[in-house]
C-alpha cells in the first residue's frame, strides 16, 4: 500500500511541474540593429544568460528594454525579464544578422482585446489560422489572428512573414512578392496540442490595388505544417477604429 501511495505521489507531482512550465519566446537579435521589447508595466529585474548580449532600460520609459548582440554569431541563450506586476518573461535568444522583428511588443491591453468582426480562415494538417479583425489606430493597421492546434502534437513557429503578391500570374512567370515588415509584434508562443493561441501584428497604414493580395505565412520549426492565409484588397478596407472604453 505504502509503494502504491508513493507510486501516485511521483505521478501527481510530476502533472503539476508540468502544468506550470513556461515555453521560452524565441527571439532574435543583431549586433547591428537594436530590438526594442515593449511590456505592459515597468521592468523590475533582467537577467542575462551571457554577456554576449546587451540590454539596457530605455530612459524616460521604464516599460522598454533595448536588446542587442556584443558578438557576432553568438551561441544561443536566454534571458529572463520580470516586470512590476510580478510576471515573468522568459526569452530563447539567438543571433541573426537581419533580425526579422526590431519590435516587439507585450502589452496586456492590446488591440486582442477588441471584438472580432472577420472570419477569414484557411486549414491545413489538423492546423486552422483565421483572421479575426483589422483595426487602425493613429495610422496603424493592426492585424488579430488566432491559431488553432487540433492535433496532439505541440506546433512551434520556425518563422512568421507577411507579404503582397499578384493575385493571378500567368504560367511560367515568376510571381512577384514584396515582404511588408511589420511595426511591431504581439507574442505568439508554441501552440499545444489541442489548444488555440491569438497572436497580433501592426504595419504602417497601406491599401493594395484589386490585383493584389496580402499573405500571412506560418511555418513550423523542425517539422512541415505551413500555413498560407490570403487577404484580400477588399477586407482591408474593413478596418475598424477601436472602441475606447476596451
Amino acid at each position: 500500500m505504502k509503494k502504491l501511495c508513493a507510486v501516485w505521489f511521483v505521478l501527481f507531482s510530476f502533472k503539476c511541474f508540468s502544468q506550470i512550465a513556461i515555453e521560452p519566446y524565441p527571439l532574435q537579435i543583431g549586433y547591428n540593429k537594436t530590438t526594442n521589447l515593449l511590456f505592459p508595466y515597468a521592468i523590475k529585474s533582467v537577467d542575462r544568460g551571457s554577456k554576449e548580449i546587451l540590454v539596457q532600460k530605455n530612459k524616460g520609459n521604464e516599460n522598454v528594454l533595448l536588446v542587442k548582440a556584443n558578438k557576432e554569431n553568438f551561441i544561443t541563450t536566454n534571458l529572463s525579464v520580470i516586470t512590476t506586476d510580478g510576471k515573468l518573461y522568459s526569452f530563447l535568444v539567438s543571433y541573426a544578422s537581419e533580425p526579422p522583428l526590431l519590435n516587439i511588443s507585450f502589452d496586456a491591453d492590446s488591440i486582442k482585446s477588441q471584438p472580432s468582426f472577420l472570419n477569414k480562415s484557411v486549414r491545413s494538417e489538423q492546423m486552422k489560422l483565421s483572421l479575426r479583425s483589422i483595426y487602425i489606430d493613429k495610422k496603424v493597421l493592426w492585424f488579430h489572428f488566432d491559431i488553432k492546434n487540433n492535433s496532439l502534437i505541440d506546433f512551434t513557429p520556425a518563422y512568421i512573414k507577411f507579404f503582397v503578391q499578384d493575385k493571378s500570374k500567368a504560367k511560367r512567370t515568376a510571381e512577384q512578392q514584396t515582404e511588408l515588415v511589420p511595426l511591431f509584434r504581439l507574442t505568439m508562443p508554441v501552440i499545444a496540442g489541442q489548444t488555440k493561441q491569438q497572436f497580433a501584428f501592426a504595419f504602417s497604414q497601406f491599401t493594395l490595388s484589386k490585383d493584389k493580395r496580402l499573405v500571412c505565412e506560418i511555418s513550423e520549426q523542425n517539422g512541415g505544417r505551413i500555413l498560407l492565409l490570403h487577404i484580400s484588397s477588399r477586407t482591408l478596407l474593413l478596418a475598424r477604429l477601436p472602441s475606447p472604453h476596451e
